[in-house]
């Protein structure tokens, strides 16, 4: 059998193996955010509670951003990923003795929700951020993204097809299950690695003021006033909010409650939609690396924005037909994969590196601030509208990050792309 050759993945042999952990890590957390609202959807069929769910998913970029931020900054960063980690299993503990207990309550369910995504947020904010640039020299960073978010995109067509079939074969607990065994595979390269916070600080880290609450306080308002203030990241921040505001992304209460309420779909057939969206998001990234090589990063940023608000307006003409909708809203995704990729670029190399947890999750609460907002406004939405008005709205939103993208790209010139290079060079 041939073996796969990748010179940047063999010259990076410990982002390979974190690319490995991570995968391995991330489907459980992807087969857990499908299941949860699925989950709660059978039980209660409530359009209200589905909505709910996905603020319990969502909720913890926003509020919880200040203890995330803080810890990623203060705290040895080896730690926080072990206890982020460990945090998760105790909550996938808790909800499988929840669900054999019988209890019919929605809140606890919401609650645990909660918690473990808040520890995700911590543990994905080191690795992404700070982590990922770290493991690779700066000339590899584009590859190195290219390479961990099409994973993600690879992830999100593996997960929601698992979530699907194990949720009508098996059930709620065998999903939550898998998520719990998926956690060792980042615990023990995290265990592993006992030089990670060195690799990530450096071999002279700076040293630490002792922990109060007014340091806290003044991490978050100090990265809040540096992001507002920023004529690069003000602009950021509308294009994401508008982003996250929209219900034409996926698995939000409008696209479960298409599928699963308005046209029936198993649990299965859901998850196979979401993995064909998930497909394209792969060709997205694939194209991204090259897009950002080759034309400049403002017209491949814009445009990735113009495709997919273009795609997912056209995408509503079909409502009628859920397959023809779902193949052109899938098509719309290949832009969402081509803004992610610039984003990470924007994130990872215009954040000082002292204030890279601080500064990524007040950006992060900014843009999440939209979306437990989005989750529960659809919710009601839903209930008395029925998802066209609530899909006609997603559509607008979309709209509004073509607008704001024009101003971001226009501030954010990282480097030259490689027509501009061939062209000084002739």
């Amino acid at each position: 059998m041939a073996r796969f050759h990748s010179p940047f993945l063999e010259r990076n042999p410990v982002f390979r193996q974190f690319l490995s952990a991570s995968a391995i890590s991330l489907l459980g957390s992807s087969i857990f955010d499908i299941a949860m609202p699925l989950y709660v959807w059978e039980r209660t069929h409530s359009a209200i509670a589905l909505s709910m769910v996905n603020v319990g998913l969502l909720l913890p970029y926003f509020v919880m951003a200040p203890l995330t931020g803080y810890s990623v900054d203060q705290f040895d960063k080896r730690r926080v990923m072990l206890l982020s980690d460990l945090g998760q299993v105790c909550a996938m503990l808790f909800l499988l003795l929840y669900d054999l207990s019988g209890s019919a309550a929605i809140w606890p369910i919401v609650c645990v929700v909660f918690v473990a995504k808040t520890m995700m947020i911590t543990f994905e904010t080191v690795t992404t951020f700070q982590l990922v640039p770290a493991l690779v020299p700066p000339g590899d960073l584009s590859q190195a993204n290219t390479w961990f978010l099409s994973s993600l995109r690879g992830i999100q067509i593996v997960g929601p097809l698992t979530a699907g079939v194990l949720m009508t074969v098996l059930g709620v607990r065998a999903c939550v299950a898998l998520n719990i065994l998926s956690f060792g595979a980042t615990l023990y390269f995290v265990y592993s690695m006992k030089n990670l916070t060195a690799m990530i600080e450096g071999p002279e880290p700076q040293p630490k003021p002792p922990v109060r609450l007014q340091s806290m306080i003044d991490n978050f308002t100090q990265s809040a006033s540096y992001v507002w203030k920023s004529e690069l990241f003000r602009p950021f921040i509308f294009l994401m909010f508008f982003w996250n505001l929209s219900s034409l992304i996926p698995n939000t209460p409008s696209i479960i409650y298409y599928f699963t309420a308005d046209h029936h779909f198993t649990p299965a057939e859901y998850g196979l939609v979401v993995s064909l969206i998930g497909i394209f998001g792969i060709a997205g990234y694939l194209l991204s690396g090259p897009l950002y090589e080759r034309v400049s990063f403002n017209k491949a940023f814009v445009g990735s924005c113009l495709w997919q608000a273009t795609l997912g307006t056209v995408s509503l003409a079909f409502l009628p037909t859920p397959l023809a909708m779902s193949i052109v809203f899938a098509v719309s995704r290949m832009g969402s994969s081509v803004l992610n990729m610039g984003t990470f670029l924007i994130r990872q190399t215009r954040v000082p590196k002292a204030r890279m947890g601080g500064v990524n999750s007040c950006l992060r609460m900014f843009f999440m601030s939209a979306a437990p907002v989005s989750a529960f406004c659809q919710g009601i939405i839903l209930h008395k509208f029925g998802v066209a008005l609530s899909f006609a709205l997603g559509a607008a939103c979309l709209w509004g990050t073509v607008w704001y993208a024009r101003e971001v790209g226009a501030k954010f010139q990282p480097m030259e792309s490689k027509r501009e290079r061939d062209d000084q060079a002739a």
